[in-house]
């Protein structure tokens, strides 16, 4: 008895046929499923060292760099409280605003 699905172009969709071939795909994915474990088990036995990439060697001296670098710039901290106490310091409404939307926009 052949099962139809209505409903998916104008003839129905015969999946009898689909159930027959179904075994003979699960067979062949499963011997490439065990080519592919032995062929890296082959590779991890021959090689025994990583090699990084030009990209990730560079990645590497940066985040290294960036770990030196101090958390807060002291210097303009400093600065900016001298000039807050001092009156000089003035916030630029637009200008805030302008960078506000840009953010939003951003996360968008």
């Amino acid at each position: 008895m052949a099962d139809k699905i209505s409903g998916y172009g104008r003839n129905g969709v015969d999946i009898a046929s689909a159930r027959s071939r179904a075994p003979v795909r699960n067979e062949r994915a499963a011997d490439g499923d065990k080519a592919e474990a032995a062929s890296r088990r082959d590779g991890a036995e021959n090689s025994s060292q990583v090699r990084l990439t030009d990209t990730a060697a560079s990645l590497k001296q940066v985040e290294k760099r960036l770990a030196d670098l101090p958390d807060v710039d002291r210097k303009r901290v400093e600065t900016l409280r001298q000039r807050i106490e001092s009156g000089a310091y003035e916030v630029n409404a637009g200008r805030l605003a302008d960078r506000l939307l840009a953010f939003e926009r951003d996360l968008a």
